[in-house]
């Protein structure tokens, strides 16, 4: 299938969500510009719906980039009800696609998540899982994964606080 992702590291650490990643038998990074690269699993929490994925810095072609571009990320302590947000994926795998909304909760309880999830109003479509969701910095707030069925603008997005105290020294694990 294909999902989205979040460089959030120069040297090409991608925060997603852990259902992209569960059960696949590899990881292909494909960017804007049409590059592919292989990626290995660094490591998640299914019970937060979130993964680390690094990427080679080798291409497909065999040429090798010596950085990536990337977000800032930040954690739920910075945001609040009604701050705008927008929501940046790759729906339907069509290509980039970003919208707007705001915050409506920054700790909403759910039953299939440890931690309690963001509520915003940035349209996310399918494919868009394990995009960003950015606060009027660029900074990310938060992993999109998902939306309310039977409501409207009821966008869900996980916290990425795991990820800001993860130790992400290990090799990784190549999947199975």
């Amino acid at each position: 299938g294909s999902a989205s992702g979040v460089i959030y590291s120069a040297d090409g650490y991608v925060i997603t969500n852990y259902h992209v990643i569960d059960g696949a038998n590899s990881i292909k990074v494909t960017f804007d510009n049409g590059k592919e690269y292989t990626a290995t699993y660094v490591g998640g929490e299914e019970k937060n719906d979130i993964a680390v994925i690094k990427v080679s810095r080798t291409n497909q072609s065999r040429r090798t980039t010596s950085a990536f571009n990337y977000l800032d990320l930040v954690g739920t302590a910075d945001i609040r009800p009604g701050d705008p947000v927008y929501a940046i994926g790759n729906p339907l795998g069509l290509g980039l696609a970003i919208s707007s909304g705001i915050i409506g909760s920054t700790a909403h309880e759910l039953d299939r998540y440890a931690l309690p999830c963001i509520v915003n109003s940035a349209d996310i479509s399918r494919g868009s899982s394990g995009g960003a969701l950015m606060n009027v910095y660029g900074q990310v707030v938060g992993v999109t994964t998902g939306a309310y069925t039977y409501g409207n603008s009821m966008y869900l997005a996980v916290p990425i606080d795991p990820v800001l105290s993860a130790d992400l020294t290990g090799e990784g694990w190549t999947i199975r």
